[in-house]
């Protein structure tokens, strides 16, 4: 699976999240629910092509991506004391 498919599905998901960002804090549950809504069914179409163990990396490398960004908009929006998820 080429990264550009990961960080499309990175980046359209993480949208959701620059979206709850101005409602409040993103917390570890609102970066499965961003997961849940749009990255975990792009990821079961691609992981077709994939083994198990490919999408397994794939979902973790993603999850990784989403909360490195939750914590970059925390600290933007409310600043370092918040940008822990």
């Amino acid at each position: 699976m080429a990264f550009s498919q990961l960080n499309w599905i990175i980046e359209k998901a993480a949208e959701l999240l620059e979206d709850k960002v101005r409602e409040g804090p993103i917390s570890e549950r609102d970066v499965e629910i961003a997961f849940e809504i749009f990255a975990r069914p792009r990821l079961e179409q691609i992981g077709k092509s994939l083994g198990p163990a490919r999408e397994a990396e794939a979902k973790d490398y993603i999850l990784m991506k989403l909360r490195e960004r939750a914590k970059q908009l925390n600290a933007q929006h409310w600043g370092p004391e918040k940008s822990s998820t």
